[in-house]
């Protein structure tokens, strides 16, 4: 419809026209002319009006953990001379992140809102809209592709333009201290081991020594050879950390057809991400193994112990992505001989259920001198007793704590297995503030 009436202007001005100059009708004639004039003009600007039109989102911050909002800024611009009479603004947003005091609508897609806001823009003229996500499901996110709509001033033609631009949002799981789950704040694990590694601190230089074949290169300290006119080499102090490796066992249901409970699933990736960030704020070298996969994917998330800067983010990332499918055994993680756990590291294995394999791996590694810690995250008793393994039952702390934050209660029936998307992971926490 607006596609005729968009070229009626050409017949009707057309008509008047020939009409005014066949009955020699100045009048008619004139108004034939003012009809195209102002319909070729109205053209026209429609072509134009989103010529140098910029929107982009500025995201200051695009990690978060569950519970926080996330702080964004969108941009516009007209960077032409002609006004744009009336512009509408339609940009895609999750829904498992909701825009705070804004109105959206479903966008027809899966998972998917779409904001809507219909402005104008003088020559020239640049608008800022500060705007909010309220995180409400851990996952990986993004943000656009956005579409901007325009025309004349009439609003007989109008123009179309996508911005591509798409921002990822990562949405970390929620984490607590580890006193509130009923661990010593002191040493919530004992005494780990995994201590007696010992490592030059490379930041740490307390003298140097003749060159030894066999230095590497960035070891010689060129000003001192320069001083004494041999090689020398600097000596780094020694230093020791504590290896940890968390391990969280994905399954919530003892058959695989069963699907999963949503509840214990994010228990259990809260419960292994406040351990993981606990012991590495602490100065431990910290790594992690799972038996779930990304999203679509079936090879299980692994990282081993590091205590880089960005090894807590990379984990964190990993727990925000994980998927509630098994994608292995975690026995068969744990004894994987293609990437072996630290000598002498300390584990520590998050579970909802225990089965038998697990628990014999759990024992022999036990006896090869690691230090094992079991935390426990659901009331259901367990067939298998795991010895003299040290068992911390969190289940009781955590059900107060979602009571807290208005998590609903464990499901009864499970919910059934169905892969979804990469663009995020649909969990049962929500709201709240995490630490």
């Amino acid at each position: 419809m607006r596609f005729i009436l968009g070229e009626l202007w050409l017949w009707v001005s057309g008509a008047l026209i020939y009409a005014g100059l066949i009955g020699g009708s100045t009048l008619v004639l004139a108004l034939g002319v003012l009809v195209l004039s102002t319909g070729g003009l109205a053209r026209l600007w429609a072509r134009v009006s989103l010529e140098e039109v910029e929107y982009r989102r500025e995201l200051p911050e695009t990690r978060a953990f569950l519970g926080e909002r996330i702080d964004f800024t969108v941009h516009l611009s007209n960077g032409k001379f002609i006004p744009v009479p009336w512009l509408e603004v339609r940009d895609l947003l999750p829904q498992a992140t909701p825009l705070v005091g804004g109105q959206t609508r479903r966008a027809g897609m899966p998972r998917l809102d779409a904001f809507t806001r219909q402005t104008s823009l003088r020559h020239h003229e640049r608008l800022r809209w500060p705007m909010q996500l309220q995180t409400t499901v851990r996952g990986y996110f993004r943000l656009g592709p956005a579409r901007l709509r325009s025309g004349d001033l009439f609003g007989f033609f109008e123009r179309t333009r996508d911005f591509e631009q798409q921002d990822a949002v990562v949405v970390y799981p929620r984490t607590f201290a580890l006193p509130d789950l009923g661990f010593d704040s002191a040493r919530p694990f004992g005494e780990q081991r995994g201590g007696n590694r010992i490592f030059e601190d490379p930041l740490r230089v307390i003298g140097v020594r003749d060159y030894t074949p066999g230095d590497p290169l960035k070891r010689v300290d060129w000003k001192a050879t320069a001083r004494t006119g041999r090689l020398q080499s600097r000596l780094y102090e020694p230093s020791r950390t504590q290896s940890a490796v968390v391990a969280l066992n994905i399954s919530t249901m003892e058959q695989t057809w069963e699907g999963f409970d949503p509840v214990l699933l994010e228990r259990g990736v809260s419960v292994a991400a406040s351990i993981a960030r606990t012991l590495f704020e602490h100065g431990d070298a910290v790594g992690l193994v799972t038996n779930g996969s990304f999203p679509d994917a079936d090879r299980p998330l692994r990282l081993g112990a590091n205590r880089r800067p960005e090894q807590l983010r990379h984990m964190l990332e990993l727990l925000a992505m994980i998927s509630p499918y098994t994608a292995a055994r975690l026995s068969d993680e744990l004894e994987s001989r293609d990437d072996p756990l630290p000598a002498g590291a300390t584990i520590i294995v998050v579970a909802t259920l225990m089965p038998h394999d697990l628990v014999a791996t759990l024992l022999r590694l036990r006896g090869a001198g690691h230090a094992v810690h079991v935390v426990k995250t659901s009331g259901v008793a367990w067939a298998h007793p795991l010895g003299a393994i040290p068992v911390t039952d969190v289940s009781p702390r955590m059900q107060a704590l979602e009571a807290e934050l208005g998590v609903p209660v464990t499901t009864a029936t499970p919910t059934p297995a169905g892969r979804g998307g990469a663009a995020g992971v649909l969990g049962a926490a929500r709201g709240g503030t995490p630490r």
